[in-house]
């Protein structure tokens, strides 16, 4: 049963955002975010003077529309899933926008949300943000090369090469299962197919610290803590200090995979001795073949190779409860 959206009378003198815009994917969770709508935009226009509601209709619009739309606003407002905080996100990035961004997380995982402390119910989300402060937070950007070019890629939230991307392509299959276990039926999955090889990963450049060589499972770098809607698998990211943090997990069996999950949950799986987890500006990873990567689950490419990563600090400006820690 949807909950009905909260009578919200704020004070405009006490409210920075007059101007919204508001960019909402219907197609969240398997299309039940459609009958939210009319709700959404009900309460929104509760709370601002001016509300500009623009659902999106394909991937990649939420992109354009931030993009295009943004610099005429005071705040644009993600809502959705990862998927469309994520687009969002680059859109007011690759655009140089400085318009902040709100977030109502109303996906399946909403890692991002969790993120900047952000309430689970969109409608406690959404009243928050007219108290809330405007901070700046970092982004990440990948380029590697395939079929003989050069190409990149940003995310917001965490970047996955191997095993991690090899699960992304499986997720979409499990969409909408509650309490992340879509996420994990993917991982049982894709460890039936998968075959790690081999990759060396440098801090910096190619002339980097080696931080790892051998036999790769796989290696997320987080900006954010969770990734898979709900791993905790950078417990020490922050997304607005400058840094990334690489989770590099060497080569395990399956039964020692089976017995990594549970600690993924809850960050336990640093200490492991098959883990190395730093924090690093940039990194470079070094492949003896073509690897697949995803950027907050959305498959970047399936056969990467010669991969930089690196963070752009403080390029996004996000609304964040005014309760959230001073370095979210």
């Amino acid at each position: 049963m949807n909950r009905l959206p909260p009578m919200m009378i704020v004070d405009s003198g006490m409210n920075p955002f007059r101007n919204v815009l508001v960019i909402a994917n219907p197609a969240a969770r398997l299309g039940r975010n459609q009958a939210l709508m009319a709700p959404l935009k009900a309460a929104a226009a509760g709370l601002f003077e001016n509300v500009t509601m623009r659902p999106t209709e394909h991937p990649g619009h939420a992109t354009s529309i931030a993009a295009e739309e943004s610099s005429a606003f005071d705040l644009v407002l993600a809502c959705g899933g990862d998927g469309t905080i994520h687009e969002v996100a680059k859109g007011l990035v690759q655009s140089g926008s400085r318009t902040p961004m709100g977030v109502l997380g109303m996906g399946s995982g909403d890692d991002f949300a969790r993120a900047i402390h952000t309430p689970k119910a969109w409608q406690d989300a959404l009243a928050l943000i007219p108290g809330g402060r405007v901070t700046d937070v970092d982004t990440g950007r990948v380029e590697w090369s395939e079929e003989g070019g050069r190409h990149s890629g940003f995310f917001v939230n965490a970047l996955g090469i191997g095993f991690d991307a090899h699960s992304a392509v499986i997720a979409p299959q499990y969409k909408g299962y509650p309490l992340g276990m879509g996420y994990t039926l993917a991982i049982l999955q894709a460890l039936r197919t998968w075959v790690s090889g081999g990759a060396t990963i440098r801090e910096g450049d190619r002339n980097g610290e080696v931080l790892f060589s051998g036999r790769l499972m796989f290696v997320t770098v987080g900006n954010a803590q969770d990734s898979g809607g709900g791993y905790t698998v950078n417990p020490g990211a922050l997304v607005s200090d400058g840094l990334l943090d690489p989770c590099i997990v060497e080569h395990i069996s399956f039964m020692r995979s089976i017995s990594l999950l549970p600690k993924v949950r809850s960050g336990r799986h640093i200490h492991m001795d098959e883990v190395v987890y730093r924090r690093a500006a940039s990194m470079h990873v070094d492949t003896d073949r073509g690897l697949p990567v995803h950027a907050d689950g959305e498959v970047l490419s399936l056969q990467a190779r010669d991969l930089l990563v690196s963070a752009n600090p403080g390029s996004l400006r996000v609304v964040v409860p005014a309760h959230a820690p001073d370095q979210v």
